[in-house]
């Protein structure tokens, strides 16, 4: 789901347990996790939220390689 609209829509329709797939790039800035408890989800999965944490700091250490810079990394 990409809004918090949407999972609001989805947990008052759904009869039963709600799981939602957060943390993704097209939903990471909608909604908190706080957001998503307080509508009722009852499980949150974060399927690529340390892969893209992990090639962000790839990303920025290879910047300061490049830079020569290595004492920041």
């Amino acid at each position: 789901m990409e809004t918090l609209d949407e999972v609001k829509q989805i947990t008052k329709e759904v009869k039963g347990p709600v799981s939602i797939a957060a943390g993704l790039p097209y939903n990471i800035k909608n909604f908190t996790l706080n957001d998503l408890e307080n509508c009722g989800v009852a499980r949150i999965s974060l399927p690529t939220l340390l892969v893209l944490s992990s090639i962000n700091i790839m990303e920025k250490a290879l910047n300061y390689i490049k830079k020569d810079e290595l004492n920041k990394i």
